[in-house]
């Protein structure tokens, strides 16, 4: 093909053919390398740099994207990043669309561990206060672990060996992407109250799983799993791996045992011991009847000698009734001499008194009559007093009466209200008038 035949693209159309060509051939993609800048904007999204030692690939995780282990994208850590290659038409660049991250190397893993550790002993997760108390004696056991495997079978023969109690298993994948998921729906499971209503919700839960490398083991170090465990409400017993195997989960479990045989013998009582618990129990519980029926037993002879006869004891109550009505004859008697001498002496001493009443009711009349006395020439003198004042009072108001001056000639006009008119300048022009004589008035009118 000559130059002049190369087909002419516009630099849209370039860069979407370059687009559908990473996303067709690279659909996915499993790359590894070094966590280089990361960006966490405002948007939710997180922007960050994969690199090796000659080249860096732009990296996106959009906001709504599942990633489980958001921990590992720190600047530094070596990761395993999965997902699509795509394009950035607008500044000719390419990019990976990021799904999932995984730790590459045990030194990334052991350094989130360290930090999500940290985190959650700060909220307070692995502390003692929260822990659950295992019931003594359970009467299921819920099994949350792989079904294939020794495992299941390890605490199968324990349960059948040590104590025999209902196992309810819920299997799970115990390794890989899906294991923390999974055991999380195992204990949603066993708290669903139509799981309850079937009475198969277990007194307690075993998580297990054998021993595996630290990789294997990396689920039950999940962070949504272990916040699972902590809120739960029945106990729960962690068994992972082998006894120097420690994760995050046998810190926040109710209790931790070493194996997943230990479980089962830390979960459940050891039937030879309760039986000879029993034995023992019963024994003593016999022996304390034995002696207990024994003692009432003499106690109900000794009280059976002192009974006696119903004729015994008519009699006896007869002789206690005659006792007590003689008493009470007595008693009557003396009582009723005592009440009359009481009598008497109240009498005597009623009558002094009515005596001593009557003379002071004497007394008393004497001197009310001579009160009476002065009392009535008192009335009598302050009455003839007042009769003078008021006649000579009455001399003075006559003597100023104004009919008295009628009497001599004169008169008193008032107008038609009752005023006296003493001036002629009082009057209108015409006015209605009253004349008073000491024989009588006559009304006129005046005209001027």
């Amino acid at each position: 093909m000559t130059k002049e035949n190369i087909p002419e693209f516009t630099v849209t159309t370039l860069s979407q053919s370059i687009k559908r060509t990473l996303e067709t051939e690279f659909e996915y993609v499993r790359v590894k390398g070094e966590l280089g800048r990361v960006s966490r904007p405002a948007s939710g999204h997180i922007y960050f740099d994969l690199k090796d030692e000659k080249s860096i690939l732009a990296s996106i995780v959009w906001r709504g994207t599942k990633i489980t282990d958001r921990d590992l994208i720190e600047e530094g850590n070596e990761v395993v990043l999965v997902g699509r290659l795509s394009s950035f038409s607008g500044h000719s660049k390419y990019q990976i669309i990021v799904e999932d991250i995984q730790a590459s190397g045990i030194g990334a893993l052991l350094a989130m561990l360290k930090k999500r550790r940290e985190k959650l002993t700060f909220e307070g997760l692995f502390s003692k206060e929260r822990k659950l108390i295992l019931p003594k004696y359970p009467l299921s056991v819920g099994v949350i672990t792989s079904i294939s495997g020794a495992v299941i079978k390890d605490i199968l023969n324990r349960v059948q060996a040590r104590f025999h109690v209902k196992v309810i298993i819920f299997p799970v994948t115990v390794q890989g992407n899906k294991c923390a998921k999974e055991v999380i729906e195992g204990i949603d499971f066993f708290h669903e109250e139509k799981v309850k209503t079937k009475g198969l919700r277990p007194d307690l839960l075993i998580i297990a799983r054998g021993g595996g490398s630290f990789e294997d083991l990396w689920p039950f170090n999940d962070e949504t799993l272990i916040r699972a465990v902590s809120e739960a409400k029945i106990p729960i017993v962690s068994a992972i791996g082998h006894e120097t195997d420690i994760t995050l989960l046998d810190l926040v479990a109710d209790l931790r045992a070493p194996t997943p045989t230990a479980a089962a013998e830390i979960a459940l009582p050891n039937r030879t011991e309760v039986l000879g618990q029993l034995n023992h129990l019963s024994t003593n519980l016999k022996n304390s009847t034995e002696k207990r029926t024994f003692l009432k037993m003499s106690l109900l002879n000794q009280f059976s000698a002192k009974l006696k006869g119903p004729y015994q004891n008519l009699n006896d109550m007869k002789k206690s009734l005659a006792m007590s009505v003689l008493k009470l004859d007595n008693h009557i008697k003396d009582a009723f001499s005592e009440m009359v001498n009481y009598v008497k002496l109240l009498d005597k001493d009623l009558s002094a008194k009515l005596k001593r009443i009557s003379y002071s009711v004497s007394d008393k009349k004497k001197q009310l009559a001579v009160l009476d006395r002065l009392a009535f020439k008192h009335l009598r003198d302050k009455f003839n007093k007042k009769s003078e004042d008021l006649l000579s009072v009455s001399r003075l108001l006559e003597s100023v009466s104004y009919k008295k001056v009628l009497s001599r000639g004169y008169s008193v006009i008032r107008d038609k209200d009752e005023k006296i008119v003493s001036t002629k300048s009082q009057l209108k022009n015409k006015s209605d008038l009253t004349i008073e004589w000491s024989d009588g008035k006559v009304r006129v009118r005046t005209y001027k």
